[in-house]
């Protein structure tokens, strides 16, 4: 964990080659600023039918842990959004869930 997921819009995908700079970009953020285990971080990318709302979504799901703080989490988004708006030129909707280890059920 972290499990993340990027949904976007036919007219708002980015290429292959931009998406590998993008997930390369957000794995080190996720390294630096969550302390992610890189061989934890799982990045999705769909393009999606948007019946309402932004055209690009952003959503992370993540471990709970004492180091993630509030504050910390708050960095994660904020460079999130930087990352987002400067690679896709977009304002995205961000989301980062927090789960407690007691209600994850995982296999590998």
């Amino acid at each position: 964990m972290p499990s993340i997921t990027l949904y976007t819009s036919a007219a708002h995908r980015i290429n292959h080659d931009a998406f590998a700079e993008f997930s390369a970009s957000l794995t080190h953020i996720a390294m630096k600023v969550l302390k992610a285990k890189e061989n934890n971080i799982h990045i999705s990318y769909l393009t999606a039918e948007i019946g309402f709302g932004t055209p690009v979504y952003f959503e992370a799901k993540l471990r709970q842990e004492t180091f993630r703080t509030a504050p910390v989490l708050e960095e994660f988004l904020h460079q999130v959004d930087e990352l987002i708006r400067e690679k896709m030129g977009v304002v995205a909707r961000i989301r980062c869930f927090s789960y407690d280890v007691n209600n994850i059920c995982v296999k590998n």
